[in-house]
């Protein structure tokens, strides 16, 4: 980043600071191209917690925090069902935007996000953080050059416990609110990282239940993924299982399993499988996020995540629950190369 910029840092406001805030939080102190200068949380003694540890203006509702003239720029890492509502003031108010997956709750919303965010000539980006984890980026060029042959389908498990937590927020366990539990805040990581390893996703069958969380809410989803490329992906993500997160591809001469960590390598003659471990990287990738979300502002680029990459993935989540509902194949039919 030139020195230009790094004396100039785009300043931005934080909405949602406790749980994945937090993370948020951190990535954006550890860039030398943002500065966090405000904040906003329902969590009242969050916020005084961090006026007085990160020196940042506090605001005591979502509308004077959105209009603060000494922001450039928002991150929201706020309930699902807000993120449509909070995200279009915002813009209304010439703020650019960060906001964390999925991008809405509808497709109508996602639209009008993309649709504002366009006319107004503001940065749109979406938090999918999992295709930029080092394992997944040293796998898709091995993919691309032909390493385990011809990719034939996936097989991916993204899980955790969370739905169990005596804590779990109130919104989580309403579908209103939180469409398609698993899938909306765990399976759709993957989904966005089958678009990004395999292209777009062309039809979804799924299946859910419930019973093991202590609500009304699906604690367990599986669906099958046909893509573009005709690979076929079988993803499950459960809200009650122990933490899983695994990324396996198979190809017609060997595979290569991501973790959040590491990425191993199978072929025929590769005697060593492990051929990347990145326990150092913690939350890495989050920083580069935000790194990256405040040069497409400085330089107006687009996002590598903007919103019709984050529209296709939403639209990818309704299919499992339009699937779920009628016990049928869904297409998705979009403009996405």
């Amino acid at each position: 980043m030139p020195d230009l910029y790094r004396n100039k840092p785009v300043r931005i406001g934080l909405a949602g600071i406790t749980r994945h805030g937090r993370t948020i939080l951190d990535a954006i102190r550890n860039t030398d191209t943002l500065q966090l200068v405000s904040c906003f949380d329902v969590d009242r003694a969050a916020c005084k917690d961090a006026c007085v540890r990160f020196g940042v203006t506090v605001h005591e509702s979502f509308e004077s925090f959105v209009s603060d003239p000494a922001i450039d720029a928002v991150a929201l890492a706020t309930p699902n069902h807000l993120h449509a509502p909070q995200a279009l003031l915002a813009i209304a108010n010439g703020k650019h935007v960060f906001v964390e997956k999925p991008i809405a709750n509808s497709e109508r919303d996602a639209l009008r996000m993309i649709e504002a965010a366009q006319e107004a000539g503001l940065v749109l980006m979406v938090g999918h953080n999992t295709r930029r984890r080092k394992p997944f980026r040293k796998a898709k060029p091995l993919l691309d050059d032909g390493t385990i042959g011809i990719p034939i389908a996936a097989e991916a498990n993204l899980s955790r416990r969370a739905g169990l937590d005596a804590d779990m927020p109130a919104w989580k366990k309403d579908p209103a609110c939180c469409m398609l539990l698993p899938m909306s805040q765990l399976g759709i990581h993957f989904v966005d990282a089958t678009h990004y390893f395999f292209g777009p996703i062309r039809s979804v069958s799924a299946f859910a239940r419930r019973g093991a969380m202590p609500c009304d809410a699906y604690d367990t989803a599986g669906a099958l993924l046909t893509t573009a490329s005709g690979v076929l992906v079988t993803l499950l993500s459960s809200y009650c299982t122990m933490e899983t997160f695994t990324f396996q591809i198979f190809g017609t001469e060997g595979y290569i399993t991501c973790t959040d960590d590491t990425i191993f390598l199978f072929t025929v003659d590769q005697e060593n499988p492990v051929i990347g471990e990145f326990r150092e990287e913690g939350d890495t990738s989050f920083t580069e996020e935000m790194d990256e979300f405040a040069e497409c502002i400085l330089f107006g680029r687009k996002p590598e995540t903007d919103g019709r990459s984050a529209l296709h993935a939403l639209r990818v989540v309704l299919a499992m629950q339009r699937s779920i509902e009628t016990g049928t194949c869904i297409p998705i039919e979009d403009d996405l190369s």
